[in-house]
């Protein structure tokens, strides 16, 4: 474990190299599937990969001090400037539900520069933005480009990285991701206050242009041709049906969605818990939301250090209690009015919240490279639906709670703790009885095939027949033998 990282460059599906010549309709060779020189993990690459991550999270986030500039500037309602977000939302989530299948299909770099390139223009569009409804448009639009780009990132880091150590990179991405949500709001904020809304998207078309380059410059095509899919809807759909239809991998989903969920449900109701209900001054909440966010990277930071030591399924496991704890005490001090007759003070908030949100950079690495770890093969399509599952759920969770509102912490302490408790429940439902042992002990026992658990889909009869049945030294003679047959033929 001591060793330093490499890439990693899958092998192809098939070493029938004429049948996939005869399909694509040139002769790639027998050095088509050839592996790329291993690139180490360095400090611009994990930048690189953070900023692509990060560009939502910022297109967000630094977005939000500015809606009631950009409200009375377009003579719109607030209301209609609000809907610009939850807009946004909704489109990058369903739109990564197409956009990463296309990722198999043509490779990582090509959906990465396109949606780049869309990100960038729809930016200048919102910049120039006549009114309300050209905001909205340009918003959608640039939703498509961030999804493009944000679908693509797990997809490449899976088929660079095997399971834990998809988690630790994952981890560390996240930890750039997240100097995002730190420092977007202080951003905007000070953009608004000494100039106009519109500075706010060329801030934003700036860091966009930074992580095109980056982008171009390290980081290579990691899907060669010889794995990529052909386009099939029909398939793709029937992909889906199996992702849905896999108990473990939902489980593992549902984890991370639910977690997700509620640290959505604190972004959208914290600034009017803190400002309004309690009088936090607005040059406060910035570091205070800071707080919380500086609070996951580092527990994103420690996580990819501790995963190569426990592995990633005992510290999702870790994560979870920990953050169950924290949402026990969120639902406590919920019913503090209730049972003692006396509001929520925000001391008592932030701490579980804080604590809550801590652990979000634990339990959505480990549990998302849990559900990558299932699919190999279909990394782009798992990426996708992963993706599409995290955002529209979050979504919902924040529009749900504000919908709720009723001039108290109730929807944010009651949604932050439903969605812990869920966490919680979708992983011991699914996952906790049903793990494989190769995925609870990563670190002392190999994982098969591309060290990633094969779907039943995957695994050939005789196997799964045969599979938890300790063999014989004579069956294992006899598969050798066999082997040695396959491979003179």
């Amino acid at each position: 474990m001591n060793t330093p990282w490499r890439f990693r460059y899958p092998a192809p599906l098939t070493t029938d190299h004429s049948h996939h010549s005869a399909e694509s309709g040139r002769d790639h060779g027998p050095l088509a599937d050839a592996r790329q020189p291993q690139m180490p993990v360095s400090l611009p690459l994990l930048i690189t990969l953070g900023l692509l991550s990060a560009l939502t999270p910022f297109a967000i986030d630094m977005y939000l001090p500015s809606i009631p500039a950009i409200a009375a500037d377009l003579d719109a309602p607030v209301a209609l400037a609000q809907l610009s977000v939850a807009l946004y939302m909704g489109v990058f989530a369903t739109a990564q539900l197409v956009l990463g299948p296309l990722s198999d299909v043509l490779g990582r770099r090509l959906p990465v520069a396109v949606g780049l390139v869309v990100f960038a223009l729809a930016a200048v569009a919102c910049a120039l933005a006549p009114g309300m409804s050209a905001m909205l448009w340009a918003r959608a639009v640039q939703a498509l480009g961030g999804a493009a780009v944000a679908v693509t990132i797990p997809a490449l880091v899976r088929d660079l990285f095997e399971r834990d150590d998809y988690a630790r990179v994952m981890g560390l991405v996240m930890l750039v991701m997240g100097l995002a949500p730190l420092l977007a709001p202080s951003i905007g904020g000070i953009i608004v206050l000494y100039g106009s809304w519109q500075w706010v998207f060329v801030v934003l078309l700036g860091i966009t242009a930074v992580a095109a380059a980056l982008f171009l410059r390290l980081l290579p095509e990691t899907l060669p041709p010889l794995r990529r899919h052909r386009p099939a809807p029909a398939r793709v759909l029937g992909n889906y049906w199996m992702l849905l239809r896999h108990r473990a991998a939902l489980g593992y989903l549902l984890t991370a969605t639910a977690s997700f969920g509620g640290m959505m449900v604190f972004i959208v109701n914290s600034p009017f818990v803190y400002i309004e209900l309690h009088g936090v001054p607005a040059s406060w909440f910035g570091p205070l939301f800071g707080v919380n966010v500086a609070a996951a990277m580092l527990f994103s930071y420690l996580n990819s250090r501790w995963v190569p030591r426990w592995g990633a399924e005992r510290l999702l496991r870790v994560g979870l209690m920990m953050q169950g704890g924290a949402a026990l005490a969120l639902l406590l001090v919920a019913l503090l009015p209730a049972l003692l007759g006396v509001s929520a003070p925000l001391w008592a908030i932030a701490l579980a919240a804080g604590a809550y949100i801590a652990m979000v950079g634990i339990v959505m690495g480990n549990a998302m490279a849990g559900f990558m770890a299932f699919f190999p093969r279909l990394a782009g399509t798992a990426s996708a639906f992963a993706g599409a599952g995290r955002f529209g759920f979050g979504a919902l969770a924040g529009s749900v709670t504000s919908l709720l509102h009723d001039g108290t912490a109730l929807p944010l302490l009651l949604g932050m703790a439903g969605c812990g408790l869920l966490a919680v429940w979708a992983y011991q439902l699914l996952c906790g009885a049903g793990v494989p042992a190769e995925l609870r002990e990563p670190a002392e026992q190999g994982l098969p095939g591309e060290h990633a658990p094969v779907t039943p889909s995957e695994t050939p009869a005789p196997q799964r027949r045969a599979a938890g049945r300790p063999r014989s030294a004579a069956a294992q003679a006899a598969a050798a033998r066999r082997a040695r047959r396959r491979r003179r033929s």
